[in-house]
């Protein structure tokens, strides 16, 4: 064989072989992609690595972890692409979106009527929103109705901030609710823990993972029992401006679901009750009491 002729046969074969790996096992969905990701290849996401056991840091506090996490790089299998973590603030992520900043939010985030206006929402999980004490319930709290007189935390942008100022509305004057802003579920703890807030909502999935991996010695907190808001739909979020990448992610992550991938990742991370069987896309009517409260 001329030998001119096998080398250029295998840089041929080998340019072949590296394209061929940019591509998704399923080549259909990696055609749904915008231009743009297909050249560059990564999906920037935006996500706040404070919302266990959705997306965290692990022991090396440097890589994200969690269910959301794994359900992106299995998405990226499928896509042919690799999803990108960009860490911000909660409040940061939509206008980040926005301004192009990031591709997607991807962070405990709900779908509600409000936030289609702005953003397009694909739907794949269940959840709902409960409250947090301090362990022993001191103030005695059983319903939202209950946090009138007191001092309350949530995260800025958050479904439990709405939750929390729509309930200020409806306590007397004489017994009127503070709602305290704070930039994470951290900060919260902290408050809660000192005493300077009285109780803070925040997702019901995240609230249990946390608090059945709080640290030794620190005082504890607890979730209470049988009071349960905002329970609806968990999401990606998209811009208006790219229906692309919105409908390449809905079909991504169905394709989880129909093969079992999905469902691995749900049972691993103990939220086999949050499945679904069907993505949505901009669906917040299916909860239009979602912000109901007692």
């Amino acid at each position: 064989m001329n030998v001119k002729f096998a080398r250029l046969t295998l840089v041929s074969a080998i340019i072949l072989l590296g394209s061929s790996s940019a591509f998704a096992a399923d080549q259909k969905l990696h055609d749904i992609l915008p231009d743009s990701i297909k050249t560059s290849g990564e999906i920037r996401v935006g996500t706040e690595p404070q919302t266990p056991p959705y997306d965290f840091y692990g022991e090396d506090n440097k890589t994200i972890i969690g269910l959301e996490r794994e359900l992106r790089d299995a998405m990226g299998e499928k896509l042919g692409v690799k999803f990108v973590d960009s860490p911000a603030q909660f409040a940061s992520i939509i206008p980040g979106i926005q301004a192009g900043r990031f591709d997607m939010g991807m962070s405990a985030f709900g779908d509600f009527a409000e936030r289609e206006k702005i953003v397009d929402i694909v739907n794949y999980m269940l959840e709902g929103t409960s409250i947090i004490v301090l362990d022993g319930n001191p103030k005695g709290i059983k319903k939202l109705k209950d946090a009138c007189g007191l001092n309350a935390g949530a995260v800025q942008g958050s479904i439990p901030l709405e939750l929390l100022d729509k309930q200020k509305g409806l306590c007397p004057a004489d017994k009127p609710l503070n709602v305290l802003q704070f930039p994470s579920n951290d900060q919260i703890k902290l408050a809660l823990q000192s005493g300077r807030v009285d109780l803070s909502m925040d997702t019901t999935g995240v609230a249990a993972y946390s608090l059945q991996h709080q640290p030794e010695g620190s005082k504890k907190l607890a979730l209470v029992g049988g009071a349960q808001y905002a329970v609806g739909y968990q999401a990606m979020l998209v811009s208006k401006e790219n229906p692309q990448l919105r409908d390449a992610l809905a079909a991504a992550m169905q394709a989880l679901i129909d093969d079992g991938t999905y469902a691995k990742i749900f049972d691993k991370w103990g939220l086999g009750e949050n499945k679904l069987d069907k993505v949505t896309i901009n669906d917040a009517a299916r909860f239009k009491d979602y912000l109901k409260l007692d």
